[in-house]
């Protein structure tokens, strides 16, 4: 046999070992990949079935949170519409107290000019006599009915100042369904969103500072604003102080709320810059 027929045969022996190497590395990584590939499509399934139940759940919990905020402003227009039927009786009763007392000093006038008529006017005693004593039961009445007024008046207060504060209990109630009604829409749970401070969600709340103190015990600055739980405020909330209408001073935090005002510490000052009263108090900065 020829030397270069040998040599070819032996070539074709290392490339044919060499083809079957390769042959086996092929097979073992595409099994590999295959199941790798196999296991990533697993993995986004579950995921996507995850992200699924999450969507689901916050769905729920934005359901329920608009059904709570639905309830309170029915009861708050209930008892809004109570407390004006109150005001009305109010009125319709200080009017009748003024009547009575006019009536009642038109009264003693015509009690002074009957003793002034009946000391000049002798031969009309005994007939003076019975108007004075007519017009001093009818008096009588009269004292006793703006009594019974003023005793009226004073529970239709009473009772005017516990709608006012059932009013201002169910407002703070409504703020704060608000606030986690915002905050389950936006992904996160309301118990998550109490304990710090959050950026208000909705139009921009708008208002002034009023009074700028400082806290006695502990020595931090105080800021005192006109907006407060009738304007969506409400404890942690994020407000923004500007100046003019470019300059921003300062970021405060609320930490007590009422129904037109609120109190809130500074959590972040522009550098150099001291908030002050008249201040634009802003919840977020729209562009």
């Amino acid at each position: 046999m020829h030397i270069l027929t040998k040599v070819f045969i032996v070539f074709a022996a290392v490339l044919s070992l060499v083809l079957s190497v390769l042959t086996m590395a092929y097979a073992y990584n595409a099994d590999s990949i295959n199941s790798r590939y196999t296991d990533a499509l697993q993995k986004a399934a579950s995921a996507e079935a995850a992200a699924q139940a999450k969507t689901s759940a916050y769905a729920d919990t934005s359901a329920r949170q608009q059904e709570q905020i639905a309830a309170l402003q029915g009861l708050l227009a209930d008892v809004e519409a109570r407390n004006a039927d109150l005001v009305r009786e109010n009125t319709t009763l200080v009017s009748e107290k003024q009547k009575a007392e006019n009536r009642a000093l038109a009264i003693e006038n015509q009690i002074g000019d009957s003793l002034e008529t009946t000391a000049a006017q002798a031969a009309v005693i005994d007939s003076m006599r019975q108007d004075n004593s007519k017009l001093r039961e009818s008096e009588l009445r009269l004292r006793t009915r703006s009594l019974e007024l003023e005793d009226r008046l004073n529970d239709v207060a009473s009772q005017n100042d516990v709608y006012q504060a059932t009013v201002r209990a169910l407002r703070e109630q409504l703020a704060a369904a608000q606030r986690d009604a915002a905050l389950a829409m936006s992904g996160a749970s309301g118990s998550m969103g109490s304990d710090k401070p959050y950026e208000a969600a909705g139009p921009v709340i708008r208002g002034r500072v009023s009074r700028v103190s400082t806290d006695t015990a502990s020595g931090e600055q105080l800021i005192e604003v006109d907006i407060g739980s009738n304007d969506r405020v409400a404890e942690n909330m994020k407000l923004h102080v500007g100046r003019g209408t470019s300059q921003f001073v300062a970021t405060l935090v609320v930490v007590r709320t009422d129904l037109q005002s609120a109190v809130a510490r500074v959590a972040l000052t522009n550098d150099g810059a001291t908030v002050r009263e008249g201040d634009l108090v802003v919840s977020r900065f729209s562009n």
